[in-house]
């Protein structure tokens, strides 16, 4: 399944950027994201144009059983790898799930770009695909899985958005 979300932002698109690769910005989100239980920065390095870094998410379960198997929160934590480039205005992103089952499954993977916006604000448009290998019930979880992606990441850019007004007032 392909998809793309669209998120506005109060700032120009190189303040978006800093701020949303500053290393350490998921722990200082975490408290007010109500999708996410756990979160934490595994890696942050600084390169030539940009960063690259790599973040463990671990969302509120949405499922607690198939059929009569009790499903483990820990089935649906992933990890982000990720890069951007400053410089292009643009990166990508990989999520590898933490269950080496649901990784083998699960594939996850994408792009974004920052657009300029009139008046200093900035559009991030996150692009990708989700694949879910599983006969007949794949197609089923990519929709469950895009709705809930959507879902953080809509609480994420709230977030980061409230983030940097405060650092601009």
């Amino acid at each position: 399944m392909k998809y793309k979300f669209e998120h506005e932002f109060d700032c120009d698109r190189d303040t978006l950027m800093r701020i949303m690769y500053e290393n350490g910005v998921l722990e200082l989100l975490k408290p007010e994201l109500t999708t996410i239980i756990e979160g934490e920065s595994l890696e942050w390095q600084e390169l030539d144009n940009g960063v690259k870094r790599r973040v463990r998410y671990l969302p509120v379960p949405k499922i607690k059983a198939v059929g009569p198997k009790k499903v483990d929160p820990k089935w649906m934590e992933w990890v982000e790898e990720s890069e951007v480039d400053f410089s292009k205005f643009k990166g990508f992103y990989r999520n590898v799930p933490t269950t080496e089952g649901v990784a083998k499954l699960l594939k996850n993977r994408g792009e974004f770009e920052f657009v300029s916006l009139p008046g200093g604000r900035t559009k991030r448009i996150t692009s990708g695909e989700l694949r879910v290998e599983v006969f007949i019930l794949g197609a089923i979880a990519e929709r469950f899985i895009h709705d809930f992606a959507k879902e953080i990441l809509d609480e994420e850019s709230m977030t980061l958005n409230k983030l940097i007004l405060r650092r601009n007032s």
